[in-house]
């Protein structure tokens, strides 16, 4: 079974599940994790553990930012639990939860991984440049 935990600074991470669950509906397999100001790398490698309570699971966790806090601790949870298959990814996004969502059920978490990483570049578009392609087009 493969579960997602959503990892951000601040509130990002809650807010970030609301807004794919407004779009996607109910995401039972998500769970989210806030990083606060006054706290450090342990405590936010505690809640990650916490919220990975199902050991017979995959995690897939998408963090805020590359080598932020909430990556770092999250990979390095990924690295000390070689018995369980945890993928890490950083990025999040609302359009790779989405993605995320749809492809949860019947893949194998690298396979998802693989697609979001090829996704990715195609979810941040320039309103200029997709009209002048547009226009290219015509």
């Amino acid at each position: 079974m493969n579960k997602v935990i959503l990892v951000a600074h601040g509130q990002l991470a809650h807010e970030m599940k609301r807004s794919a669950e407004m779009i996607f509906g109910q995401l039972p397999d998500f769970q989210s994790v806030e990083f606060l100001k006054e706290e450090g790398l342990d405590s936010i490698q505690q809640k990650i553990s916490q919220a990975m309570a199902d050991e017979s699971a995959n995690y897939l966790i998408l963090a805020d930012l590359f080598c932020g806090t909430p990556y770092n601790a999250s990979c390095a949870i990924a690295m000390k639990n070689t018995q369980q298959t945890i993928e890490v990814v950083s990025g999040m996004s609302l359009p790779l939860v989405l993605e995320t969502a749809s492809m949860l059920q019947g893949n194998y978490l690298s396979s998802i991984v693989k697609h979001l990483t090829s996704v990715a570049g195609d979810t941040v578009k320039s309103f200029r440049e997709q009209l002048i392609e547009e226009e290219e087009d015509f």
